[in-house]
């Protein structure tokens, strides 16, 4: 053809599609997915597609828009006006001058003029339409170099495609759910591209104005995807795994996997068939009745494939099985549990397994903690003689606290309230009971730990401590127990157990001449007493006087004539009081240092008993 005068010449192109995809590779199996949580959404597809029925080839449609570069300063714009599949005619106008030109499609992609000859910059949406099937028309950009014909002829031109897709598919159940999904990676696939062609084959860069994710909506006029199969336009980038979250409209769910795929512009790699597989959510509470505590419920909400069977084990951190689950929907296990009713604080995994869509078992694991701590409280009780004479923890009972040892604390015993017995009872659990009287444990039944009986070598208040730790808490219990050193009785008084001096400590009887013995108690408050004496005064050449006090009271005072021995053996009444609790053998005559024969005063016997 001539070239005319006019600025602007035509140009006719027959461009091929070099079809985007030719070969599919599924690069994930369903069960490489490393679910997470996820979210959703649908809808029908009623546009144009560019890619054909055998979900590989892709075609050209009439009305398709080329924008073609011929290294001025604006980019001139073709349209299709003839389509035979893969093939078209594109109609346009370039510069007189320049018979070498880029194309690119689609035309609103492009940027308005060449910065660099032969590098052209397009921008992939972030933001994606999806149509069921195939891919918005205006997303698969392609480019292609040729030359004008100067005979008028057409100018033959493939195109290469730019991008790789990533194909998955919409489960049945889940149609009409999915109200968005993001696709997000660590590498930048969406944003402005860079097209280097100044050698034979296109070259790709992508700039610092880019996206690591890209958000696909439902097709125009849904509000949600429904069941089928759908398409990502990325940029042709390698893939170090991904993740996916499906936006429904109440919940969300996460798909992840790690593998790597991608790279390869024209390309289509299967993501498979999605899944939304919900992270479960594990809920546990300690269960009391009437205060007892009876175990731990276990609640596992938001199953992994709603509407599917599935099933669970919960380990704890020694790997052990504590609880088995089964069924559809939320699974629950009570208290009643006879091996583990009780789950102490700790780490847990959920072990849980279900079936995909696609018909692959799987096998996931999550992590739980339980940070509850259990309720429960601790007493501690044991008697003394002192404690049947008052009623203190035990029925009054004056002629029982009389057969008592004085220095002994009666079985002493710590005791757990607050936690049922199939919980106490079971070995699966521990119970660490300590106190601060050193007795070893001699018995336990029903959280009860009876100890021996503990003997003291002073009279005095004693304060015994209990504590037990379950699960990390600890409670600890105290009680106040009195040893009085009553009853009591010397049969005689000896001379390491009373303070005094005497003629004469005998194995039989202690002999006073001027002396005054005394025994100390211990009194929390004023006790009435009985005491009793087995006592003997003689008078030779001296006079002699003998006393039984009690608590600074004379309970019995003897006095006999001259060459006369007096006995006594007797019970008074009387108080022992908190500041002078003292019994005293007091005899008086002459000088204590004198050895006079003949007058002096025999002890054989004294006791003290409660009354």
């Amino acid at each position: 053809m001539k070239y005319s005068t006019i600025y602007k010449y035509c140009l006719f192109l027959c461009a091929a599609m070099c079809v985007a995809a030719c070969n599919e590779e599924h690069i994930i199996d369903d069960a490489a997915y490393d679910l997470l949580s996820l979210q959703l959404q649908a809808s029908s597809a009623t546009t144009r597609t560019n890619l054909l029925d055998d979900g590989k080839t892709v075609a050209w449609n009439v009305g398709d828009e080329l924008a073609v570069y011929d290294y001025e300063s604006s980019k001139h714009r073709f349209v299709a006006n003839h389509v035979e599949r893969a093939v078209a005619r594109f109609d346009g106008k370039i510069t007189r001058q320049k018979e070498n030109f880029i194309a690119l499609y689609p035309y609103e992609l492009g940027a308005d003029n060449l910065s660099v000859e032969q590098e052209v910059l397009v921008t992939l949406p972030h933001e994606q339409t999806a149509l069921k099937g195939t891919f918005a028309s205006n997303l698969n950009i392609s480019i292609g170099k040729g030359a004008r014909n100067v005979d008028g002829s057409p100018s033959n031109v493939t195109f290469y495609n730019v991008c790789q897709l990533l194909k998955f598919s919409v489960p049945t159940y889940a149609a009409g759910k999915i109200k968005q999904i993001r696709f997000i990676t660590s590498s930048p696939i969406a944003g402005l591209l860079s097209i280097d062609y100044s050698k034979d084959a296109p070259s790709l860069s992508i700039t610092d104005d880019s996206s690591t994710s890209i958000l696909i909506n439902p097709p125009m006029g849904s509000t949600a995807f429904d069941a089928g199969t759908y398409y990502i336009v990325a940029a042709p980038v390698e893939l170090n795994g991904f993740e996916m979250l499906f936006v429904c409209e109440d919940a969300s769910y996460t798909l992840s996997s790690g593998s790597v795929f991608g790279g390869m512009a024209g390309k289509i790699y299967s993501l498979g068939t999605i899944d939304l597989v919900g992270t479960p959510e594990v809920t546990t509470i300690h269960q009391y009745d009437n205060g007892l505590l009876q175990g731990t419920s276990l609640t596992i909400s938001n199953s992994p494939m709603g509407g599917f069977e599935w099933s669970a084990v919960v380990k704890n951190s020694s790997n052990t099985i504590v609880r088995t689950l089964q069924g559809v929907g939320t699974l629950y296990s009570s208290e009643e549990d006879e091996i583990w009713p009780y789950l102490p604080k700790g780490t847990y995994t959920l072990e849980y397994t279900f079936t995909t869509s696609n018909g692959k078992k799987m096998t996931k694991n999550l992590k739980f903690d339980i940070i509850e701590s259990p309720t429960f409280s601790v007493g501690i009780s044991a008697y003394t003689s002192y404690s049947y004479y008052k009623g203190d923890g035990v029925v009054k009972d004056i002629s029982k606290a009389n057969t008592l040892n004085n220095v002994t604390i009666y079985e002493p015993e710590i005791s757990i309230s607050g936690i049922s017995s199939r919980v106490l009872n079971n070995v699966n659990y521990t119970f660490n009971v300590t106190n601060n009287f050193g007795g070893v444990q001699s018995s336990t039944s029903q959280g009860i730990y009876v100890y021996p009986n503990y003997t003291v070598g002073n009279y005095g208040a004693y304060t015994l401590t209990g504590n037990v730790t379950f699960d990390g808490v600890t409670r600890t219990a105290s009680k106040m127990v009195y040893i009085t050193g009553i009853p009591y009785k010397a049969t005689p008084p000896t001379q390491t157990d009373w303070a005094g001096s005497a003629q004469a400590w005998n194995s039989s009887y202690v002999r006073l001449h001027k002396h005054t013995i005394t025994k100390t108690f211990y009194c929390p408050e004023n006790i009435s007493v009985k005491v009793g004496q087995d006592v003997s005064a003689r008078q030779h050449t001296i006079a002699t006087t003998y006393k039984l006090i009690c608590s600074g009271a004379t309970l019995k005072q003897i006095k006999t004539s001259w060459m006369n021995t007096t006995t006594d053996v007797a019970t008074y009444d009387s108080e022992l009081k908190t500041d002078d609790p003292t019994v005293k053998c007091e005899s008086s005559y002459g000088s204590a240092d004198a050895v006079i024969e003949g007058t002096h005063v025999k002890v054989t016997s004294i006791s003290v008993r409660y009354r």
